[in-house]
């Protein structure tokens, strides 16, 4: 019981943390980014938890693909860093082997995405947009890897399903920006 309660406390620090990083939202944009924001968000299973990406960091009523990529890129990585160590806390507490092996699927996943990511940023900050998107490619699988890891047989609870949910929303964004960035 205590480890249950353990692993809701934890959940719910992460998701507090994640909502509360409102620094100076950005209240209206200008036509062209609106446009921009809407192109992107509309192609993203969670429209609202795209637009409000955007709108918490973008912080002008101005922007372009470029900044909006380095934003998602930024948010995601963040984000995969902030999982990948949750994953490593939960899995110095779980008892159940079911759990456990889960976990430490998702341990070996979030490593990827993040790895992929600062890859992908790194590409980003050097101009080189085709290798960033090359970059990102891995994520998704490796990513979608974690949340299979609790739906296959013996199918322990999930601790991490919003965190998968944002971060399956995160990398979309992110290869979907950098997409439109390239004219794709």
């Amino acid at each position: 019981m205590a480890s249950a309660n353990h692993f809701c406390y934890m959940l719910l620090q992460l998701l507090l943390f994640i909502f509360l990083v409102n620094i100076h939202p950005c209240s209206s944009f200008d036509p062209q980014t609106e446009q921009r924001v809407q192109k992107i968000c509309r192609q993203i299973e969670d429209f609202g938890f795209c637009y409000q990406t955007f709108t918490q960091n973008i912080k002008s009523q101005s922007a372009d693909f470029v900044l909006m990529t380095l934003i998602a890129l930024d948010q995601t990585t963040k984000n995969a860093t902030n999982a990948h160590n949750i994953v490593v806390r939960l899995l110095s507490t779980v008892t159940d082997q079911s759990t456990k092996n889960a976990l430490i699927a998702c341990e070996n996943a979030y490593n990827v995405v993040t790895l992929s990511f600062q890859d992908a940023s790194a590409d980003f900050n050097r101009g080189d947009y085709d290798s960033m998107l090359k970059s990102e490619d891995i994520a998704p699988r490796a990513q979608a890897s974690c949340e299979i890891s609790f739906v296959t047989p013996p199918s322990p609870a999930d601790p991490l399903k919003e965190i998968n949910r944002q971060m399956r929303i995160l990398v979309a964004m992110a290869m979907v920006s950098g997409h439109e960035l390239l004219g794709y």
